[in-house]
């Protein structure tokens, strides 16, 4: 996913709770190409790309074998979501949101509901999760996208269905 990218690298995932507007994403498509250029780590310029996928999740991403983010540079990405989200009301940073792909679509799920989904057979051991709290391009590449029986929030769901 990053051909313009060597070696592996840190990833920032930020989910939307909704599709983007063909608007918005010429926008956002603006903004994180003129700040992916001009990104800084302590004077270094630092490798990095980004990648809207299912025109709704945007990917972040650094190839720290050029130079490393540090604090103030991962405060700078996240300031730009943060001004990406508030103008656009994405609910980027809301981490009970859960992400599946079914028929080639995002399903946006709440984490509270996945139980009762799971239950009822909307979603089942095979459906595709999205780990969106991945942090690696290695983990990018071998289990953001996975069967949802082999990942973090299926465990739950089990707990709640043997208790």
């Amino acid at each position: 996913m990053f051909p313009t990218l060597g070696g592996n690298g840190r990833i920032w995932i930020y989910a939307a709770d909704r599709a983007l507007s063909a608007t918005e994403a010429i926008e956002i498509n603006r903004r994180l190409a003129s700040f992916c250029k001009d990104w800084l780590a302590h004077g270094s310029r630092l490798a990095a790309d980004f990648n809207i996928v299912y025109n709704q999740i945007v990917l972040l991403a650094v190839d720290e074998e050029v130079a490393e983010a540090t604090g103030c540079s991962i405060d700078k990405a996240t300031e730009i979501f943060k001004q990406i989200d508030e103008e656009f009301q994405l609910d980027l940073f809301n981490r009970m949101n859960l992400f599946f792909v079914q028929n080639e679509k995002l399903r946006v799920v709440k984490l509270v509901d996945v139980n009762k989904l799971y239950r009822s057979g909307l979603i089942s051991e095979d459906t595709t999760f999205l780990d969106n709290s991945i942090s690696t391009r290695v983990d990018l590449d071998e289990r953001w996208q996975l069967p949802f029986k082999d990942s973090w929030a299926f465990k739950k769901v089990k707990s709640f269905v043997s208790n």
